[in-house]
Parts: structure tokens; sequence; C-alpha cells
């Protein structure tokens, strides 16, 4: 093959891709709408009620939900596993209908400790909710 033919060859293959991308672009399957405003407001009102139902919760010092929907709830450290209580806000979650996938039950102050799990605190206890 000469060099003149290679050159053509590989530009027809070049445009071909280019014009596959280019509708790929154009559909509208591929785009990503947002979340209408009225659904993200709800989610917001949503996770406010579930904040004001959880902190009532005599045992909670703080609770906070992450942009990445996982819940930390701060307590004292009585020195149990807090597994069970975090089981039991995953039921308070369905019955709210959140998206929260993940409750974390982490000691009260802290986050400076040598032993915290993450920035949250030392963990005392999870569970995933389903």
């Amino acid at each position: 093959m000469n060099k003149s033919l290679k050159i053509l060859l590989g530009v027809v293959v070049l445009l071909g891709f280019s014009l596959w991308v280019i509708n790929q672009l154009k559909s509208p399957s591929n785009l990503v709408v947002p979340e209408s405003i009225d659904s993200k407001e709800s989610q917001n009102q949503n996770s406010k009620s579930l904040l004001e139902l959880i902190n009532a919760e005599p045992k909670v010092k703080e609770a906070i939900i992450t942009d990445s929907d996982v819940l930390y709830v701060s307590v004292e450290d009585d020195g149990t596993k807090r597994d069970g209580f975090a089981n039991y806000l995953c039921e308070l979650i369905k019955e709210k209908g959140s998206n929260i996938m993940l409750v974390k039950v982490v000691k009260v102050n802290s986050t400076k400790d040598p032993n915290r799990d993450n920035a949250y605190g030392v963990l005392l206890g999870e569970a995933v909710c389903k």
C-alpha cells in the first residue's frame, strides 16, 4: 500500500470516528438531566425532617447527613458497640423514605482523637440500610 493511500485511509477512519462521537453527544439518551428543583427541595425537606427526628433521640448529641448521603450520629461512648442503634436509625430512615444507605455512629467530640475512623470521629457502630 502506498503512502498516499495509507494517509487517505487514516483520514477516512478518523472522520468516521469523529462523526460517531458527535452523533453520540447529540443523542438525548446520553444527556444527564439535572434533578428538578422541586425534587431537590423535597429531598432537602425530607433530610431536615429526618434530622429533627434523629436529634430528638435522647442519646444523640448531633446528627448530620453528608453530601454522599451518609448519616453520622454522635453519642456519648459508654463502652458498648452501637451497631444496634445504627440499625434502629436505619429503620427510621426507611420510615421517612430517605435515600441514606449508611449510618455511622461516632463518639461525640472525637474529631481530633488519634483513633478516629475519619474526620467525623471514633467509630462506635455502623449499619448499611437496605
